[in-house]
């Protein structure tokens, strides 16, 4: 193996609860699905009737696919107190070519036993650069050549959306300006939702989306209990895209100085 696949390597486990980075179930081809024609001005996939994951999940990808926007995912585990045994908070900004891209990934709590606390990372398609932040050590920097898709693998939360629209039964509880509000309390198949790291067993769930007419999931609030080390907990997950349209993706400062892996 070589420095630089080593390297990826160590960043992919590091974010390997974070939804989206690379290590997870890999790309998904994003195509148009059918979808419910009836009730004027719903989004694709969603129906008086009905709520259609792939359909949803696709809309919401394919629209964002040749937009500029920021995506901010938000995940807290809690013991029966409230403490707080894991945090985390993943946000990148996302050129329209999708090649370009930015983001930060942190995580805390009292659990954890890891040495890497922050990654920064920037790619434009051809090379990546990160920086991860070390308990003992200075910042290191690394860069290497890109290979398949760069180091996050679904820019667009598309994985997320589909597992809770498929694990949850949602329906239509409001319009808001320019879309619609979909929430759910009863899980479905529960199998379906993507889950933080040796959790398991999810129950009393409840979920709230808010869709544009175009198909984006602007926002989603997902809280459920589940069993993690022979102890119930209550995982909350947050997901926001914002600056839809206005976001700008740039090289940062100290991405310029760094040690370069060849592949």
């Amino acid at each position: 193996m070589t420095r630089a696949v080593a390297t990826a390597v160590t960043l992919a486990l590091l974010l390997a609860g974070c939804s989206g980075f690379v290590g997870g179930d890999g790309p998904e081809t994003v195509t148009p699905a059918a979808v419910p024609t009836d009730g004027a001005g719903y989004p694709p996939g969603v129906s008086d009737d009905a709520v259609v994951p792939s359909a949803l999940s696709s809309a919401h990808a394919r629209t964002l696919a040749t937009r500029n926007y920021t995506v901010t995912t938000r995940q807290w585990v809690t013991d029966r107190n409230g403490t707080v045994l894991r945090r985390s908070t993943h946000r990148r900004y996302v050129a329209a070519s999708n090649a370009t891209y930015a983001g930060r990934f942190q995580q805390n709590g009292t659990e954890l036993n890891v040495f890497t606390n922050r990654i920064d990372y920037w790619t434009n398609g051809s090379v990546v650069v990160a920086r991860y932040d070390e308990r003992v050590n200075r910042p290191r920097r690394v860069q290497w050549t890109v290979r398949n898709d760069g180091p996050v693998s679904d820019l667009p939360e598309r994985r997320t959306v589909h597992g809770v629209a498929a694990a949850v039964d949602l329906s239509v509880t409001d319009r808001v300006g320019g879309g619609v509000v979909l929430a759910g309390t009863r899980f479905t198949d529960p199998d379906r939702l993507v889950t933080p790291l040796f959790v398991s067993e999810p129950s009393n769930v409840s979920v709230r989306l808010r869709v544009s007419h175009a198909g984006i999931v602007e926002a989603l609030r997902l809280a459920y209990d589940a069993e993690r080390s022979s102890q119930r907990v209550r995982v909350t997950h947050d997901l926001r895209v914002t600056a839809i349209g206005s976001t700008t993706v740039v090289r940062p400062e100290w991405a310029t100085n760094t040690t370069r892996l060849q592949d």
